[in-house]
């Protein structure tokens, strides 16, 4: 019983700024994410349109572009 840790499970105080670093640092992963993400559906939609319109060469080369960063960044 000596290891159990009830810290984790214990009531933290408002003042409390140990834990600052890293849920900035777990924000700014998210909203890069949800960048990615946004750019990714944006960047489908317009190769899709570009597609549909007639311009073949130019909706692959968009939808190409956009997941450049997924291959280059993960």
């Amino acid at each position: 019983m000596s290891s159990l840790n009830t810290r984790q499970h214990a009531a933290v105080p408002l003042d409390d700024t140990s834990d600052t670093l890293q849920r900035a640092s777990l924000a700014g992963r998210k909203t890069a994410r949800q960048r990615t993400l946004a750019l990714t559906v944006a960047s489908s939609a317009v190769a899709a349109i570009a597609i549909a319109v007639g311009l073949p060469s130019t909706g692959i080369a968009v939808y190409l572009a956009a997941t450049l960063p997924f291959a280059f960044f993960s």
